[in-house]
Parts: structure tokens; C-alpha cells; sequence
């Protein structure tokens, strides 16, 4: 009962200044993008937003595999996706620099929105026509141009189940048609912290494990299900391996 009574208002404050901190960072970074795109000030403001929102979200976080990352590379990182809570967590405690692609409506959000334009994030539309390919293309070469990597859910939405689920085609695509090296990424720990459909904040602990890079330079169009395919085992496995440590 207590424990239910200090989510609920954990969830509360966490809403309201959560909310205060993204207009401050949000327009921080749009006034700070405007000087200069490739700024690490970027960056910086992007970390403080991810810290603060993981911080009053509750949740503790822990990154292995750090030595696999250049962090002035720009890869496609790939990982799986349990809960709201993934991306102010990548986007603090990655040891790189990301942009996400985000769906069109998140653009609409004031401030919110247009941070997320101001620093390179990159425009869906999953009508999936020539025009909404055309937008993914100009804001990959934005976040290559930026020297920043680009973090991509393959499956396409939050597991609503905690297990993974089938990985599209299309980051394995971008990376293979930019010559970018694929980062694997499993994060592990945020279905609990913070499941999907519910309202309240749960707080507790999250893994991100890093995996060696995977090279798409000499690969083609016919390599796309291999390389789906393994990128998603070396999740899966490390998912399993975080489920048995909790055993």
C-alpha cells in the first residue's frame, strides 16, 4: 500500500517537473542549435533533459560494454523497446551522441516539437510513401553531417509483453545504404520501471549492454535478414541472461 501511495505521487511530481524541465531543455536547445547545430552544448542540454526525466522516473541505471563505442563515430544503434522511459535513458547514458527517429504527430508538440527539429531528430510518417522516404533520407544525412549516431526501435513500437518481438527491415536498410556500422543495444529492466499502457511510475533498475559493433560496408540489400536476424539474437540473448540474473 505505501509502496503504491509513493508511486502514485513519485508519478505526479515526476509529470509536473518533468514536464517544467523539457520547455527549459526544449528551448534551450532550440536557442542553442540556432548558433550552432554541431555545438556540444547540444548534446550536453540532451543528456541533462534524459538524466533529470530517468532520475524522477526512479529508475538507476547501468551501462556495460562502454569499450566497444568511438563516441565520434556515427553508427545505427539498434535496440529493443519496453517502456517511454528508453529514450531519456539512451539519451543520457549512452556514451555517444544519438537522434531517434520519432513519428510525425511528436512534432506537433510545442517546444517539445520543435527541439526535436532543431537538433536533428528524424521525421517518420508510417504511411511509408516516396515523400516520407525522402524525409527519412534528409535526416539521416543531417545526422551523419552532425556526426552523431542514430537510434533506431526495430520493432517499431513498446512491447506491451516485456519480451522481444520481430524487428523490421528499415534500420538495417539505413545503416547498409550509408556504410554505417550497426551498434546493438539491448536495455533490459525499464517493462518494470515503467510499463507500457500504465500511468504510474514504478521506479527500479535498467541495463543498457553495449555489443561490439557490426560493419555494413561490403553488405547489400540480399545481407538485410541476415544481418536483422543476428543483431536480434545478440539481443535476445542478453535479455535472457538479465531474466535468469533476476532469478
Amino acid at each position: 500500500m505505501l509502496r503504491t501511495a509513493f508511486n502514485v505521487i513519485r508519478t505526479g511530481v515526476g509529470y509536473f517537473l518533468g514536464g517544467i524541465w523539457t520547455i527549459i531543455c526544449g528551448t534551450s536547445a532550440i536557442i542553442m542549435a540556432a548558433i550552432n547545430a554541431k555545438s556540444p552544448m547540444v548534446t550536453r542540454i540532451m543528456r541533462a533533459w534524459g538524466w533529470v526525466i530517468t532520475k524522477l522516473a526512479g529508475v538507476k541505471v547501468t551501462v556495460e560494454g562502454v569499450e566497444h563505442v568511438d563516441p565520434d563515430a556515427s553508427y545505427v544503434i539498434v535496440s529493443n523497446h519496453l517502456s517511454n522511459v528508453d529514450p531519456p535513458i539512451h539519451i543520457a547514458y549512452l556514451p555517444t551522441s544519438v537522434r531517434f527517429l520519432a513519428k510525425k504527430e511528436l512534432f506537433k508538440v510545442p517546444i517539445f516539437g520543435h527541439a526535436m527539429r532543431a537538433i536533428g531528430i528524424v521525421e517518420t510518417d508510417r504511411t511509408g510513401n516516396a515523400a516520407a522516404h525522402r524525409t527519412i533520407n534528409e535526416g539521416v544525412a543531417r545526422v551523419i553531417e552532425l556526426g552523431v549516431s542514430l537510434i533506431i526501435y526495430p520493432e517499431g513500437h513498446r512491447s506491451r509483453d516485456g519480451s522481444l518481438h520481430t524487428f523490421k527491415k528499415g534500420a538495417f536498410r539505413i545503416a547498409v545504404d550509408n556504410d554505417m556500422d550497426i551498434l546493438p543495444a539491448s536495455i533490459t529492466g525499464t517493462w518494470d520501471a515503467w510499463p507500457p499502457g500504465s500511468k504510474t511510475l514504478r521506479g527500479g533498475k535498467a541495463r543498457i549492454t553495449l555489443h561490439p559493433p557490426i560493419p555494413t560496408n561490403d553488405l547489400g540489400p540480399a545481407d538485410l535478414n541476415d544481418l536483422r536476424d543476428q543483431v536480434s539474437d545478440i539481443i535476445q540473448g542478453t535479455m535472457d541472461r538479465d531474466a535468469a540474473a533476476q532469478d
